[in-house]
């Protein structure tokens, strides 16, 4: 639903893309710092940059679980570089924060509460964006960065 208003009508998960997102097992070789707890299954978001160079992956909670570099990122400056996975991790979290207010609007309505005001609440008040927000805000950040690269 692109450009869409959320359709209390609908389910929820009609409104989010979910082809990015994996479910994995972690393993200990994931890094130091990881709790018990965390050793299960989880849901990951991830987002890439148009020539496939950078992708990051965000867990649900938001938290960048790894970052992806292939060869095209070695025509890059280390600043040029940077800067690209700051602005692919960042869409990668807010990808999953909008996944999280999903699922809390969907929790929400399954215990009464009207769809619309819980979904203007978390994102008004709260800050988690909606679905559509965050791919609206995807849409405009790719299109305002990549366009020099299509001319």
């Amino acid at each position: 639903m692109r450009g869409a208003a959320v359709n209390p009508d609908s389910d929820w998960d009609d409104e989010v893309d979910w082809s990015d997102t994996d479910v994995d097992q972690m393993s200990y070789a994931d890094g130091p710092g990881m709790e018990d707890d965390a050793l299960g299954p989880s849901v990951t978001f991830t987002a890439t940059n148009p020539t496939g160079s950078v992708a990051a992956t965000a867990t649900l909670g938001g938290r960048i679980q790894r970052v992806d570099l292939t060869s095209l990122t070695t025509t890059m400056t280390e600043a040029e570089l940077a800067e690209e996975i700051i602005v692919i991790a960042r869409l990668a979290t807010e990808k999953s924060r909008a996944a999280e207010h999903a699922v809390a609007v969907e929790l929400m309505r399954s215990m009464g509460h009207d769809r619309v005001s819980t979904s203007g609440y978390l994102e008004y008040t709260v800050g988690l964006p909606s679905p559509s927000t965050a791919e609206a805000h995807a849409a405009e950040i790719l299109a305002a960065r990549y366009a020099r690269d299509g001319e």
